[in-house]
Protein backbone atom coordinates (compact mmCIF):
# COMPACT_ATOMS: atom_id res chain seq x y z
CA UNK A 1 0.00 0.00 0.00
CA UNK A 2 1.45 3.45 -0.92
CA UNK A 3 2.21 5.54 2.21
CA UNK A 4 0.13 8.56 1.07
CA UNK A 5 -2.88 5.86 1.12
CA UNK A 6 -1.67 4.17 4.12
CA UNK A 7 -1.41 7.85 6.03
CA UNK A 8 -4.71 9.31 4.59
CA UNK A 9 -6.71 5.99 5.65
CA UNK A 10 -4.91 5.36 9.33
CA UNK A 11 -3.74 9.04 10.67
CA UNK A 12 -5.27 11.91 8.58
CA UNK A 13 -3.03 14.11 6.76
CA UNK A 14 -0.84 15.26 10.11
CA UNK A 15 1.07 12.27 11.19
CA UNK A 16 1.56 8.45 11.33
CA UNK A 17 0.41 7.40 14.63
CA UNK A 18 -0.83 3.99 13.80
CA UNK A 19 2.14 3.17 11.98
CA UNK A 20 3.14 -0.28 13.09
CA UNK A 21 6.21 0.02 16.16
CA UNK A 22 8.54 -1.98 14.62
CA UNK A 23 8.76 0.28 11.81
CA UNK A 24 9.02 3.48 14.23
CA UNK A 25 12.37 1.74 16.17
CA UNK A 26 13.35 1.01 12.45
CA UNK A 27 13.19 4.43 11.54
CA UNK A 28 15.00 5.27 14.91
CA UNK A 29 17.69 2.64 14.09
CA UNK A 30 18.54 4.55 10.61
CA UNK A 31 18.71 7.70 12.38
CA UNK A 32 21.18 6.63 15.14
CA UNK A 33 23.62 4.63 12.93
CA UNK A 34 23.84 7.18 10.28
CA UNK A 35 26.77 9.23 9.68
CA UNK A 36 25.24 12.29 10.95
CA UNK A 37 24.90 11.19 14.29
CA UNK A 38 27.46 8.70 14.84
CA UNK A 39 29.78 12.14 16.83
CA UNK A 40 26.79 12.58 18.92
CA UNK A 41 27.24 9.59 21.69
CA UNK A 42 24.64 11.94 24.30
CA UNK A 43 21.99 13.22 21.81
CA UNK A 44 21.83 9.59 20.34
CA UNK A 45 21.02 8.39 24.45
CA UNK A 46 18.72 11.19 23.96
CA UNK A 47 16.99 10.72 21.16
CA UNK A 48 16.68 6.81 21.40
CA UNK A 49 15.17 7.62 25.33
CA UNK A 50 12.41 9.96 23.76
CA UNK A 51 11.28 7.57 21.37
CA UNK A 52 10.83 4.81 22.93
CA UNK A 53 9.40 6.76 25.98
CA UNK A 54 6.85 8.48 23.29
CA UNK A 55 5.84 5.02 22.02
CA UNK A 56 5.35 3.12 25.32
CA UNK A 57 3.89 6.59 26.70
CA UNK A 58 2.43 8.05 24.08
CA UNK A 59 -0.22 10.47 26.76
CA UNK A 60 2.59 11.29 28.94
CA UNK A 61 4.64 14.40 28.56
CA UNK A 62 8.76 13.09 29.07
CA UNK A 63 9.88 15.43 31.89
CA UNK A 64 13.47 17.75 31.23
CA UNK A 65 14.26 15.78 35.08
CA UNK A 66 13.20 12.66 33.32
CA UNK A 67 15.60 13.32 30.74
CA UNK A 68 18.54 14.20 32.65
CA UNK A 69 18.59 11.19 35.11
CA UNK A 70 17.87 8.29 32.92
CA UNK A 71 19.34 9.29 29.44
CA UNK A 72 22.05 11.24 30.43
CA UNK A 73 23.08 9.72 33.74
CA UNK A 74 22.77 13.02 36.18
CA UNK A 75 22.19 12.78 40.07
CA UNK A 76 19.00 12.70 41.92
CA UNK A 77 19.31 16.15 42.79
CA UNK A 78 19.52 17.16 39.77
CA UNK A 79 17.95 20.79 39.31
CA UNK A 80 16.46 22.06 35.98
CA UNK A 81 16.45 25.69 37.12
CA UNK A 82 20.17 25.62 37.76
CA UNK A 83 21.82 23.48 34.93
CA UNK A 84 20.53 24.01 31.16
CA UNK A 85 22.25 20.71 29.99
CA UNK A 86 18.84 19.03 28.70
CA UNK A 87 17.52 22.12 26.80
CA UNK A 88 21.22 22.75 25.11
CA UNK A 89 21.36 19.20 23.91
CA UNK A 90 17.56 19.13 22.74
CA UNK A 91 18.57 22.57 20.72
CA UNK A 92 21.65 20.07 19.39
CA UNK A 93 19.28 17.22 18.90
CA UNK A 94 16.73 19.24 16.57
CA UNK A 95 19.54 20.62 14.87
CA UNK A 96 21.23 17.06 13.85
CA UNK A 97 17.31 16.16 12.92
CA UNK A 98 17.50 18.54 10.66
CA UNK A 99 20.77 17.70 9.22
CA UNK A 100 20.05 14.17 8.93
CA UNK A 101 17.10 15.12 6.94
CA UNK A 102 18.52 17.03 4.33
CA UNK A 103 21.05 14.45 3.86
CA UNK A 104 21.37 10.87 4.69
CA UNK A 105 17.52 10.77 5.27
CA UNK A 106 16.19 12.71 2.81
CA UNK A 107 14.57 9.52 1.03
CA UNK A 108 13.44 8.50 4.94
CA UNK A 109 9.39 7.48 4.33
CA UNK A 110 8.87 8.54 7.68
CA UNK A 111 10.26 11.80 9.66
CA UNK A 112 10.95 12.08 13.03
CA UNK A 113 9.79 15.70 14.61
CA UNK A 114 10.02 17.24 17.76
CA UNK A 115 7.71 19.95 18.72
CA UNK A 116 9.86 22.73 20.18
CA UNK A 117 8.67 23.25 23.87
CA UNK A 118 7.90 19.68 24.18
CA UNK A 119 10.04 16.51 25.06
CA UNK A 120 8.71 13.76 23.07
CA UNK A 121 8.32 12.95 19.58
CA UNK A 122 6.22 13.10 16.48
CA UNK A 123 6.21 10.70 13.36
CA UNK A 124 5.50 12.51 10.25
CA UNK A 125 5.19 10.73 6.32
CA UNK A 126 7.52 12.80 4.23
CA UNK A 127 7.49 10.60 1.05
CA UNK A 128 4.83 9.07 -1.22
CA UNK A 129 6.68 6.31 -2.32
CA UNK A 130 6.07 2.67 -1.60
CA UNK A 131 5.55 1.48 1.99
CA UNK A 132 7.63 -1.40 2.80
CA UNK A 133 6.55 -5.11 2.54
CA UNK A 134 4.33 -6.02 5.87
CA UNK A 135 5.04 -2.70 6.89
CA UNK A 136 8.27 -3.27 8.62
CA UNK A 137 11.38 -0.84 7.61
CA UNK A 138 14.69 -2.61 8.09
CA UNK A 139 17.21 -0.32 9.26
CA UNK A 140 20.30 -1.91 7.27
CA UNK A 141 18.13 -2.07 3.71
CA UNK A 142 19.31 0.81 1.76
CA UNK A 143 16.34 3.25 0.99
CA UNK A 144 16.68 2.15 -2.95
CA UNK A 145 15.40 -0.86 -1.82
CA UNK A 146 12.25 0.99 -1.34
CA UNK A 147 11.94 2.51 -4.72
CA UNK A 148 13.53 5.69 -2.83
CA UNK A 149 16.08 7.76 -4.21
CA UNK A 150 19.62 7.97 -2.07
CA UNK A 151 20.21 11.26 -0.72
CA UNK A 152 23.54 13.25 -2.11
CA UNK A 153 26.53 13.60 -0.05
CA UNK A 154 25.86 17.00 0.75
CA UNK A 155 28.84 17.39 3.33
CA UNK A 156 31.60 16.04 0.95
CA UNK A 157 29.97 18.24 -2.01
CA UNK A 158 30.19 21.30 0.55
CA UNK A 159 33.82 20.49 1.42
CA UNK A 160 34.65 20.81 -2.26
CA UNK A 161 32.63 24.19 -2.75
CA UNK A 162 34.56 25.45 0.56
CA UNK A 163 37.74 24.24 -1.33
CA UNK A 164 36.97 26.46 -4.08
CA UNK A 165 35.95 29.05 -1.83
CA UNK A 166 39.64 28.99 -0.10
CA UNK A 167 41.53 29.68 -3.08
CA UNK A 168 39.29 33.08 -4.23
CA UNK A 169 39.85 33.63 -0.38
CA UNK A 170 43.24 33.42 -0.70
CA UNK A 171 43.37 35.36 -4.13
CA UNK A 172 41.57 38.46 -2.60
CA UNK A 173 42.23 38.53 1.06
CA UNK A 174 45.74 36.70 1.45
CA UNK A 175 47.83 37.88 -1.38
CA UNK A 176 48.90 34.52 -2.40
CA UNK A 177 47.03 31.82 -4.62
CA UNK A 178 45.57 28.50 -4.11
CA UNK A 179 43.30 25.78 -5.81
CA UNK A 180 40.55 24.22 -5.35
CA UNK A 181 40.12 20.00 -4.67
CA UNK A 182 40.60 18.10 -7.73
CA UNK A 183 38.40 15.63 -9.04
CA UNK A 184 38.26 12.66 -7.86
CA UNK A 185 40.09 10.95 -10.51
CA UNK A 186 42.57 13.51 -10.16
CA UNK A 187 43.59 13.53 -6.59
CA UNK A 188 46.90 12.81 -5.29
CA UNK A 189 47.88 11.40 -1.98
CA UNK A 190 49.01 13.25 0.81
CA UNK A 191 52.58 13.28 1.25
CA UNK A 192 54.07 11.94 3.79
CA UNK A 193 54.56 14.95 6.44
CA UNK A 194 50.79 15.75 5.92
CA UNK A 195 50.11 11.78 6.09
CA UNK A 196 51.54 11.82 9.19
CA UNK A 197 49.78 14.44 11.16
CA UNK A 198 46.32 13.71 9.16
CA UNK A 199 46.20 9.64 9.37
CA UNK A 200 43.86 9.42 12.47
CA UNK A 201 41.25 11.43 10.97
CA UNK A 202 41.30 9.84 7.53
CA UNK A 203 41.94 6.45 8.30
CA UNK A 204 39.50 6.07 11.30
CA UNK A 205 35.90 4.15 10.53
CA UNK A 206 33.90 7.22 11.94
CA UNK A 207 34.03 10.42 10.21
CA UNK A 208 36.27 13.08 12.13
CA UNK A 209 34.87 16.34 14.23
CA UNK A 210 36.12 20.08 13.60
CA UNK A 211 35.22 22.45 16.42
CA UNK A 212 35.41 25.97 15.88
CA UNK A 213 35.65 28.36 18.36
CA UNK A 214 32.38 30.88 18.83
CA UNK A 215 32.27 33.52 21.68
CA UNK A 216 29.18 34.53 23.19
CA UNK A 217 28.62 37.99 23.68
CA UNK A 218 26.54 40.58 25.78
CA UNK A 219 25.03 43.07 23.61
CA UNK A 220 23.81 45.94 24.35
CA UNK A 221 21.15 48.10 21.92
CA UNK A 222 23.92 50.47 20.61
CA UNK A 223 25.45 47.64 19.18
CA UNK A 224 28.57 47.38 21.80
CA UNK A 225 29.81 44.27 22.58
CA UNK A 226 30.93 42.41 25.79
CA UNK A 227 32.70 38.89 26.79
CA UNK A 228 30.30 36.54 27.88
CA UNK A 229 31.73 33.76 29.78
CA UNK A 230 30.78 30.09 30.69
CA UNK A 231 32.32 26.54 31.57
CA UNK A 232 30.19 24.56 29.40
CA UNK A 233 27.71 24.07 26.56
CA UNK A 234 24.34 26.77 26.49
CA UNK A 235 21.31 26.80 25.60
CA UNK A 236 20.78 30.75 25.86
CA UNK A 237 19.07 32.06 22.82
CA UNK A 238 19.98 34.40 19.99
CA UNK A 239 18.40 37.87 20.98
CA UNK A 240 16.87 37.29 23.94
CA UNK A 241 17.43 40.00 27.01
CA UNK A 242 19.70 39.34 29.88
CA UNK A 243 17.99 39.20 33.11
CA UNK A 244 21.34 38.89 35.30
CA UNK A 245 25.32 40.31 34.58
CA UNK A 246 26.62 37.12 36.58
CA UNK A 247 29.51 36.10 34.96
CA UNK A 248 30.70 39.07 33.49
CA UNK A 249 33.40 39.81 36.21
CA UNK A 250 34.57 35.92 35.70
CA UNK A 251 37.99 37.13 34.53
CA UNK A 252 37.90 40.94 35.87
CA UNK A 253 35.57 43.66 37.25
CA UNK A 254 33.45 44.70 34.29
CA UNK A 255 33.65 48.06 32.09
CA UNK A 256 30.25 50.04 32.72
CA UNK A 257 27.66 48.80 30.68
CA UNK A 258 25.38 50.80 28.77
CA UNK A 259 21.29 49.96 28.85
CA UNK A 260 19.82 46.41 28.42
CA UNK A 261 21.77 43.60 27.03
CA UNK A 262 21.01 40.77 24.90
CA UNK A 263 23.01 37.70 24.50
CA UNK A 264 25.04 37.05 20.57
CA UNK A 265 26.82 34.10 19.58
CA UNK A 266 26.76 34.80 15.78
CA UNK A 267 30.69 35.61 16.04
CA UNK A 268 33.28 34.04 14.85
CA UNK A 269 36.92 34.79 14.18
CA UNK A 270 38.02 35.24 10.65
CA UNK A 271 40.84 33.20 11.54
CA UNK A 272 38.60 30.30 12.62
CA UNK A 273 36.59 30.60 9.34
CA UNK A 274 39.67 30.37 7.29
CA UNK A 275 40.97 27.67 9.08
CA UNK A 276 37.97 25.27 8.84
CA UNK A 277 37.85 25.79 5.17
CA UNK A 278 41.56 25.15 4.94
CA UNK A 279 41.07 21.69 6.70
CA UNK A 280 37.85 21.35 4.74
CA UNK A 281 40.17 21.67 1.48
CA UNK A 282 42.41 19.21 2.72
CA UNK A 283 40.14 16.56 4.02
CA UNK A 284 37.68 17.08 0.58
CA UNK A 285 41.14 16.53 -1.42
CA UNK A 286 41.47 13.14 0.39
CA UNK A 287 37.53 12.16 -0.01
CA UNK A 288 37.03 12.14 3.68
CA UNK A 289 33.61 12.85 5.15
CA UNK A 290 33.17 14.90 8.23
CA UNK A 291 31.63 16.77 10.62
CA UNK A 292 31.70 20.74 11.67
CA UNK A 293 30.29 22.03 15.10
CA UNK A 294 30.96 25.31 16.78
CA UNK A 295 32.55 24.47 20.59
CA UNK A 296 29.05 26.56 22.01
CA UNK A 297 26.67 23.61 21.21
CA UNK A 298 29.40 20.99 21.71
CA UNK A 299 29.86 18.84 24.82
CA UNK A 300 32.61 16.39 26.31
CA UNK A 301 30.59 13.41 25.83
CA UNK A 302 30.38 14.19 21.93
CA UNK A 303 34.02 13.83 21.46
CA UNK A 304 34.26 10.96 22.81
CA UNK A 305 34.93 7.76 20.73
CA UNK A 306 35.97 10.06 17.92
CA UNK A 307 38.73 12.12 16.44
CA UNK A 308 38.61 16.33 16.99
CA UNK A 309 40.26 18.68 15.31
CA UNK A 310 39.74 21.92 17.45
CA UNK A 311 40.19 25.43 16.08
CA UNK A 312 40.97 28.20 18.48
CA UNK A 313 42.52 28.09 21.63
CA UNK A 314 41.30 26.24 25.28
CA UNK A 315 40.12 30.35 26.79
CA UNK A 316 37.50 30.24 23.63
CA UNK A 317 36.32 26.64 23.88
CA UNK A 318 34.97 25.37 27.65
CA UNK A 319 34.89 21.76 26.37
CA UNK A 320 39.15 21.82 25.55
CA UNK A 321 39.34 23.83 28.26
CA UNK A 322 38.39 20.21 30.91
CA UNK A 323 40.68 18.14 28.86
CA UNK A 324 43.25 16.89 31.05
CA UNK A 325 46.35 17.38 29.34
CA UNK A 326 49.40 17.74 30.52
CA UNK A 327 51.78 19.49 27.85
CA UNK A 328 55.11 21.72 27.63
CA UNK A 329 52.92 24.45 25.68
CA UNK A 330 49.78 25.98 26.70
CA UNK A 331 47.00 29.22 26.97
CA UNK A 332 46.96 31.01 30.06
CA UNK A 333 44.99 34.48 30.29
CA UNK A 334 46.87 37.51 30.26
CA UNK A 335 46.15 39.26 33.72
CA UNK A 336 47.04 43.08 32.26
CA UNK A 337 43.83 42.55 30.16
CA UNK A 338 42.03 40.01 31.82
CA UNK A 339 38.12 41.31 31.02
CA UNK A 340 39.16 41.44 27.27
CA UNK A 341 39.91 38.01 26.65
CA UNK A 342 43.46 38.38 26.05
CA UNK A 343 45.88 35.24 26.48
CA UNK A 344 49.42 34.01 26.05
CA UNK A 345 50.71 31.02 25.13
CA UNK A 346 53.69 29.61 28.46
CA UNK A 347 56.25 27.03 28.14
CA UNK A 348 56.09 24.97 31.30
CA UNK A 349 59.87 23.71 30.45
CA UNK A 350 61.68 25.99 29.11
CA UNK A 351 65.22 26.11 27.87
CA UNK A 352 68.02 27.48 29.77
CA UNK A 353 67.88 30.75 28.83
CA UNK A 354 65.00 31.04 26.70
CA UNK A 355 61.44 32.32 27.16
CA UNK A 356 58.83 31.02 29.28
CA UNK A 357 55.62 32.83 27.89
CA UNK A 358 55.03 34.23 23.99
CA UNK A 359 52.34 37.09 23.51
CA UNK A 360 51.62 38.94 20.46
CA UNK A 361 53.76 41.78 19.28
CA UNK A 362 52.19 45.08 18.56
CA UNK A 363 53.47 48.42 16.82
CA UNK A 364 54.64 51.15 19.63
CA UNK A 365 53.10 53.55 17.95
CA UNK A 366 49.72 52.48 16.60
CA UNK A 367 49.51 48.72 18.98
CA UNK A 368 48.69 47.50 15.57
CA UNK A 369 49.63 43.45 15.72
CA UNK A 370 52.58 43.21 13.85
CA UNK A 371 53.60 39.14 15.89
CA UNK A 372 51.79 36.42 17.11
CA UNK A 373 52.61 32.48 18.12
CA UNK A 374 50.16 29.62 17.81
CA UNK A 375 50.20 26.13 18.61
CA UNK A 376 50.01 22.67 16.46
CA UNK A 377 49.08 20.29 19.36
CA UNK A 378 48.11 16.63 18.09
CA UNK A 379 47.36 14.90 21.63
CA UNK A 380 46.13 11.82 22.85
CA UNK A 381 41.84 11.50 22.21
CA UNK A 382 39.13 11.04 25.01
CA UNK A 383 38.87 7.59 24.50
CA UNK A 384 42.00 5.18 23.35
CA UNK A 385 43.14 4.90 19.91
CA UNK A 386 41.95 8.03 19.40
CA UNK A 387 43.38 11.90 18.26
CA UNK A 388 42.69 15.36 19.14
CA UNK A 389 44.27 18.27 16.72
CA UNK A 390 44.18 21.58 18.24
CA UNK A 391 45.34 24.27 16.08
CA UNK A 392 45.34 27.70 18.34
CA UNK A 393 46.42 30.79 18.07
CA UNK A 394 46.91 34.02 20.33
CA UNK A 395 44.69 36.10 18.32
CA UNK A 396 42.58 34.23 15.37
CA UNK A 397 45.19 35.46 12.86
CA UNK A 398 47.03 33.16 15.21
CA UNK A 399 44.89 30.32 14.92
CA UNK A 400 44.30 30.75 10.76
CA UNK A 401 48.68 30.50 10.50
CA UNK A 402 48.15 27.49 12.37
CA UNK A 403 45.99 25.85 9.78
CA UNK A 404 47.72 26.63 6.79
CA UNK A 405 50.83 25.59 8.37
CA UNK A 406 48.84 22.74 9.36
CA UNK A 407 47.55 22.26 5.82
CA UNK A 408 51.21 22.10 4.29
CA UNK A 409 53.62 19.40 3.23
CA UNK A 410 56.19 21.74 3.07
CA UNK A 411 55.94 23.08 5.93
CA UNK A 412 54.92 20.03 8.21
CA UNK A 413 57.69 18.15 6.34
CA UNK A 414 59.97 21.06 8.44
CA UNK A 415 58.25 20.13 11.60
CA UNK A 416 59.24 16.40 10.67
CA UNK A 417 62.87 16.96 10.64
CA UNK A 418 62.70 19.45 13.71
CA UNK A 419 61.35 15.75 15.59
CA UNK A 420 63.82 13.83 14.34
CA UNK A 421 67.03 16.34 15.21
CA UNK A 422 65.62 16.15 18.53
CA UNK A 423 64.96 12.87 19.25
CA UNK A 424 68.39 11.77 17.41
CA UNK A 425 66.29 9.30 15.38
CA UNK A 426 62.19 9.12 14.17
CA UNK A 427 60.18 10.21 16.84
CA UNK A 428 58.48 7.20 18.79
CA UNK A 429 55.36 8.77 19.63
CA UNK A 430 52.78 10.50 17.08
CA UNK A 431 51.79 12.90 19.27
CA UNK A 432 53.66 16.81 19.45
CA UNK A 433 53.61 20.15 19.86
CA UNK A 434 54.95 22.88 17.37
CA UNK A 435 55.53 26.76 18.58
CA UNK A 436 54.58 28.64 15.49
CA UNK A 437 55.90 32.67 15.30
CA UNK A 438 53.70 34.32 12.83
CA UNK A 439 55.05 37.63 11.29
CA UNK A 440 51.51 40.03 10.91
CA UNK A 441 51.46 42.90 7.60
CA UNK A 442 48.08 44.36 6.90
CA UNK A 443 46.37 42.03 9.33
CA UNK A 444 47.27 38.90 7.41
CA UNK A 445 49.96 36.14 8.10
CA UNK A 446 52.78 37.12 6.22
CA UNK A 447 55.54 34.60 7.45
CA UNK A 448 55.03 31.58 9.54
CA UNK A 449 58.09 29.66 10.91
CA UNK A 450 57.88 26.95 13.35
CA UNK A 451 60.59 28.01 16.36
CA UNK A 452 60.01 24.93 18.60
CA UNK A 453 59.03 21.46 18.78
CA UNK A 454 58.03 19.02 21.26
CA UNK A 455 57.25 15.58 21.67
CA UNK A 456 54.23 14.58 24.15
CA UNK A 457 54.80 12.23 26.64
CA UNK A 458 52.14 9.44 26.06
CA UNK A 459 51.42 5.81 28.29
Amino acid sequence: MPLNEYSNRETGSHGVDQVDVKVRLATLERILQSGTFSTAESIRQILRFIVEQSISHSDQEIKEYTIATEALGRGRDFDPKADNIVRAQMRRLRQKLDEYYQGDGAGDPLRVVIPRGHYHVEFQAQSAGPWPAHGVLDANVPASRYGLLLPINWKLLLAALLALNVALLAVLYLTHTGSAAKPAEQRAPLGPALSQLWHPFLEAREAPLVVYSNALFLMSEQGDLYRYFLNGVHALPFGARVQSFAGLERRAPAPPLRGPLSYSDAYTGTGEVVGAAKIAELLARAGRNFSVERDGIVSFEDIRGTNVVFLGASLEDPVLAQLPMANDFGFEQDAEHAFAGSQLIIDRHPVPGGPSTYTLQRDPKTQAIEGDYALISLLPGVTPNHSILVLAGISTLGTQAAAEFATSEENMQTVTEMRSQGTGRKAASPYFQALLAVQIRDGVAAKIDCVLVREVRHN
